[in-house]
């Protein structure tokens, strides 16, 4: 149920790392492991100035930093 609101958050602001970001963290819990690393991806490239996004452990399992 979380994933659908964080799906309608990002298509309502998908320039959002933080939607992007709770995406990712919502389809890594499901098993969804492309799906996440791809909005891990998104929201690294859009939140590059919010730390907890650019310091997270699952974003770094995701993502080759």
């Amino acid at each position: 149920m979380a994933k659908n609101h964080f799906l309608e958050a990002e298509k309502a602001n998908p320039q959002s790392a933080e939607a992007h970001y709770n995406v990712a963290l919502a389809l890594d819990k499901t098993g969804d492991h492309a799906g996440a690393t791809t909005h891990f991806k998104r929201a690294k490239e859009l939140g590059k100035n919010n730390a907890g996004i650019q310091n997270s452990e699952s974003l770094k399992k995701h993502v080759k930093m």
